[in-house]
């Protein structure tokens, strides 16, 4: 069976075309699967990242920022391995197992941990678009930055979502379908710790934000990813 795992096109994402693996037996596929999973490097200093699904290499050479989009798997249980690309056999995060149960979407990202040697792995179960309100958007924000404590996520000047912390997402901002400037700053400063950026938003669409970086080094980035399929 051939694997795809291929970035979809968005405009505020530097995109990666990723090489087609040959795997049988393995249960992944671009273009079909009752889940839907899409992988997000968020490792600043990972150097270039690889991806091990039951043993099959499902993603290599990931670079920081970079995304599958959203991919199709059988539902099932599978374990996981993050390590350096380019064969070194460097483990940046433990090997895990993962379950994704049939009809639902995830995003698995790779992210770093300040001080520490292996990258942390963080899954999350992302929300149907049909819970997406009519003639509304959805925004999230995902703090992957380490370093930073709680931040804000200020939209075109007022404070939309308050208080997200490492490791964690915030709950469905809705909004009006238009354009919006977006920032994030610490939870006791106005001044942006990421951002600014420009987004347009379309109704009946979900966007991740995804903060990254290292604060210590200065090194942190505010990325936009489309939810949609």
């Amino acid at each position: 069976m051939t694997i795809h795992f291929s970035a979809r096109p968005f405009a505020l994402l530097p995109l990666i075309i990723f090489a087609s693996l040959i795997a049988p037996g393995c249960r992944t596929n671009s273009h079909s699967g009752d889940v839907q999973v899409r992988l997000i490097d968020a490792m600043p200093e990972g150097g270039g990242l690889a991806v091990s699904v039951d043993g099959q290499r499902v993603w290599k050479n990931a670079r920081f920022r970079s995304s599958t989009g959203y991919q199709g798997m059988e539902a099932g249980s599978y374990s996981v391995r993050v390590e350096a690309a380019g064969g070194s056999g460097t483990t940046l995060g433990t090997s895990r197992p993962m379950t994704f149960e049939k009809g639902r979407r995830y995003t698995v990202l790779a992210l770093d941990r300040a001080g520490a040697a292996a990258a942390r792995v963080l899954v999350l179960e992302d929300e149907a678009p049909s819970a997406i309100p009519p003639g509304k958007a959805a925004l999230y924000l995902i703090q992957a930055a380490s370093g930073a404590g709680p931040v804000d996520l200020v939209v075109n000047s007022i404070v939309g979502v308050k208080s997200v912390r490492y490791g964690k997402r915030s709950e469905a901002l809705q909004l009006d379908r238009g354009s919006y400037d977006l920032k994030v700053v610490t939870s006791d400063t106005p001044d942006a710790l990421a951002g600014p950026i420009k987004l347009s938003l379309d109704a009946g669409h979900s966007y991740t934000l995804v903060m990254m970086g290292q604060v210590a080094s200065g090194d942190v980035t505010l990325e936009a990813y489309a939810d949609n399929p």
